[in-house]
């Protein structure tokens, strides 16, 4: 579903015009962005996988950007990690962070027993300068800086961006090199880059997965399952990569978000409960087809009119 096709069709569901003052592109993508994200969030349709190498005496440990929320459970319905020492797997399981800091353990241990996901102490802003122009095109331009290293300073697809000396704002779209950031920029005078702009990168919100107690050894692997967020769609030519049967569910739900912002609450909850029932339909399909995958046994005994037997 590209940004071309998304935006015609919450047009025309809005009833107005391609021109039609009622509509800008910064806000048509930013809720088209919203209703994919918490589309994923309650289907669970996007999945990844992280990979994590332990640091001796090291507990917290950044996840992805994308990360939303654990993905696979057991048999008993706990969510998992997995954490191998280089010769077996072990599979851990979540405790609360209160708990965490409640017992107090401190000395590290080969394998940790527990984790926890918690908010991370938020990344730092990038600022500096850029070193060739980005003209726009396709309503994207490219942010290049050669005197920077993009990886490790963990800039990543979703953060803010701003082009202070064209006061233009928008988003990271895509990362092509350590020095070269895809962006999409709204609201400047020109909004592209020009060499010698300056230009602050805010770091979206991140998470930390904390073990306990941290392990002793250095090289282990952790792997993390979980559902992850779309990457943002903020122009005619990139698209989200879910079903075309997503389509109706993303369109609903920004329609209700341009809705309540001109006061006709009406309008848009009837949209908000198009929407509800796409994503119900679309996540019973989902866990449908998980199902028949594998089966579980239910080994909870039956029940009388009496009472469970003894």
């Amino acid at each position: 579903m590209d940004g071309a096709t998304l935006t015609r069709e919450l047009t025309g569901l809005l009833g107005e015009s391609s021109g039609s003052s009622y509509l800008d592109s910064k806000s048509t993508y930013d809720y088209l962005y919203e209703a994919a994200v918490v589309t994923v969030q309650r289907t669970d349709c996007l999945t990844g996988t992280q990979t994590i190498t332990t640091v001796a005496e090291q507990r917290d440990y950044y996840l992805d950007a994308d990360f939303m929320k654990l993905y696979l459970t057991d048999s008993q319905n706990r969510m998992f990690i997995k954490y191998n020492n280089g010769s077996a797997d072990s599979f851990i399981y979540p405790i609360t962070y209160d708990s965490i800091i409640l017992g107090d353990n401190d000395t590290s241990q080969s394998i940790p027993s527990s984790f926890t996901v918690r908010d991370a102490t938020p990344i730092a802003t990038v600022s500096s300068t850029v070193t060739s122009d980005g003209a726009a095109s396709g309503g994207v331009c490219t942010l290049t800086d050669t005197a920077s290293n993009f990886t490790t300073l963990k800039v990543s697809v979703g953060d803010f961006v701003n082009n202070v000396s064209d006061v233009s704002h928008g988003v990271v779209v895509a990362i092509t090199s350590a020095t070269a950031l895809v962006t999409a920029l709204f609201a400047g005078s020109n909004n592209d880059w020009t060499s010698g702009d300056s230009y602050h990168i805010h770091p979206q919100g991140r998470f930390y997965l904390t073990l306990d107690p941290p392990p002793s050894t250095s090289s282990h692997t952790i792997t993390v399952y979980y559902v992850k967020k779309p990457a943002p769609v903020y122009s005619s030519y990139y698209s989200y990569k879910l079903p075309m049967s997503y389509k109706s569910a993303l369109v609903q739900y920004a329609a209700w978000l341009y809705k309540y912002r001109d006061r006709e609450p009406n309008y848009g909850d009837a949209w908000f409960k198009y929407w509800d029932l796409n994503v119900r339909r679309i996540g019973r399909e989902m866990n449908a087809a998980r199902m028949t995958k594998s089966f579980r046994v239910n080994f909870i005994k039956r029940a009388t009119n009496w009472g469970s037997y003894k």
